[in-house]
């Protein structure tokens, strides 16, 4: 992998996940009425489902790319290689921590009904 494919997937890693995020509330926002009307939450559990596995693949590639990188964690010293080891190990806070969110962000939609 060339060092410019490797900078463009760690810049994937650290900003897809919020990303992820984002559509996934837009689109469970403009679908909640649709939902109502048809007393179904399936289109919600999907998106839930969708985005969830979105942010798990987004985290495997932050760890592909930490495991490349030297399984080491970021150090004071000066270069590409500290910075590209912190940006895979942030992907992986970020995939983990919007995966969390989804996650979170489902809860309702599964306790409560279609119009509440």
């Amino acid at each position: 992998m060339t060092d410019t494919r490797r900078d463009l997937w760690l810049w994937t890693v650290v900003l897809a996940p919020p990303i992820a995020w984002l559509c996934s509330f837009e689109a469970v926002f403009a679908l909640a009425p649709w939902a109502c009307t048809f007393q179904t939450k399936v289109a919600l559990y999907l998106i839930f489902l969708c985005t969830l596995l979105v942010e798990l693949s987004i985290g495997a590639l932050a760890w592909r790319l930490w495991k490349t990188t030297g399984r080491e964690w970021a150090t004071h010293a000066e270069g590409s290689l500290p910075r590209k080891r912190f940006m895979a190990i942030g992907g992986l806070v970020f995939s983990a921590g919007f995966a969390l969110v989804v996650v979170a962000q489902a809860i309702p939609s599964l306790v409560l009904g279609a119009c509440e």
